[in-house]
């Protein structure tokens, strides 16, 4: 699809899915894009776990044969791809398009101005229960779309996983629904590896 066609797909409430990894899509992304880093073996099993079966979606990906293969997958996973963006992200700015970005933090910052925000996880229950940020509200990213409105509002949403994956998903689902997110990087890896505090919760939780 030309820039164009996925700016009127755009404009009729397609939903676009960037799969470059979580750093570019934070640097520079087409507005309200949903981001999910591309994997051949799992990425129809993790769009059918994470995604809203009802969304029309134009896939971004570069280089494009990545694209390419994402819309067979996703197509073949039983969603409604319309298509991919010829040309990337570069073809899109250069056709006037506006794009915008996704705020990144690393764990050091989080540590320091904790009480500044309010904490996700956006990891499964077990993983939550054997240890997270200190007062981290769970949120799958199962769960993020028909959630999105549940969080806190007045403090913006540092949203952490185990590394940047998950949470960027959730970043860019929280952000599209207008709250205010920011991607924690390096996520639980880095904050264990400080030798940051942790908290448990029992099952039942």
């Amino acid at each position: 699809m030309t820039p164009a066609e996925v700016a009127a797909a755009f404009a009729e409430g397609a939903v676009v899915l960037d799969l470059r990894p979580p750093r570019p899509f934070a640097a520079e992304h087409i507005p309200g894009a949903l981001t999910m880093q591309f994997n051949r073996a799992d990425l129809g099993e993790r769009a059918e776990l994470m995604l809203p079966r009802e969304l029309r979606l134009v896939v971004h990906a570069e280089p494009e044969p990545i694209a390419t293969a994402a819309v067979e997958i996703l197509r073949g996973t039983g969603f409604e791809v319309l298509g991919a963006l010829e040309g990337g992200l570069r073809a899109w700015k250069e056709a006037g398009y506006p794009t915008e970005s996704l705020p990144l933090i690393d764990v050091d910052t989080l540590h320091a101005d904790r009480e500044q925000y309010t904490v996700v996880d956006a990891r499964e229950g077990f993983e939550h229960r054997h240890g997270h940020v200190p007062g981290a509200l769970l949120f799958p990213p199962g769960e993020a779309w028909e959630r999105a409105e549940e969080l806190p509002t007045g403090t913006p949403l540092a949203v952490v996983c185990g590394d940047q994956t998950r949470s960027a998903y959730v970043a860019s689902v929280l952000r599209r629904h207008g709250r205010e997110a920011v991607l924690v990087m390096g996520g639980m890896a880095d904050w264990l590896e400080r030798g940051y505090e942790t908290e448990r919760t029992t099952a039942s939780a």
